[in-house]
């Protein structure tokens, strides 16, 4: 279920933020959509990606954060399972002015697909999409064209620049290939 508010009543935003229900919403273009809180299922893949990816990313002096707030200006925002950033594009507020990778996790009726676009204008260098349910990869790379498909190898692993490496496994399982070669089942 989705609500969006072309004019979302300043009392029902005022509620939503003193509950700390506001932590999901997204302003899309002037208009505010209330995403639900994930189920279990779509955070605990969100909480093992994190866990596996933190150590790498701190290696590169880079920065990770889960659910943060990728902020356009002050048109909008999205917020991701997961982005990583350098230092430089990190705000008290969240992600500014682009970001080295954005994990979304889909969910059955989400939009993801439909942050495609915000995610290109954004400066996303690379988008992980994984599918909640059937851990299906996409891996979008920021080429002349904006984001398009990674192509997996013949083996069905498809590479980020941060030299970790993601597929899709019998049973539903995400496998994360690290630096060095281990390989991770989420």
């Amino acid at each position: 279920m989705r609500v969006v508010f072309l004019e979302a009543p300043e009392q029902l935003l005022a509620e939503r933020r003193r509950l700390g229900l506001d932590g999901r919403d997204e302003l899309w273009e002037g208009e505010l959509h209330m995403v639900p809180p994930p189920s279990f299922g779509h955070q605990e893949r969100e909480a093992a990606l994190a866990a596996l990816l933190l150590p790498v990313v701190r290696a590169q002096g880079l920065r990770l954060a889960t659910e943060p707030g990728l902020y356009e200006g002050d048109g909008g925002w999205r917020v991701p399972e997961l982005a990583v950033a350098a230092p430089g594009h990190v705000t008290h507020r969240g992600v500014e002015g682009g970001a080295v990778l954005v994990v979304e996790i889909r969910s059955p009726g989400d939009e993801t697909d439909a942050k495609i676009p915000f995610y290109d204008r954004f400066g996303v260098d690379e988008l992980l999409i994984v599918d909640r349910d059937t851990a299906t990869v996409e891996l979008l790379r920021r080429s002349s064209g904006g984001l398009v498909a990674v192509p997996a190898d013949d083996t069905g692993w498809v590479g980020s620049a941060l030299g970790v490496d993601f597929r899709s496994a019998p049973g539903n399982v995400l496998e994360v290939r690290l630096p060095g070669g281990l390989v991770e089942r989420c």
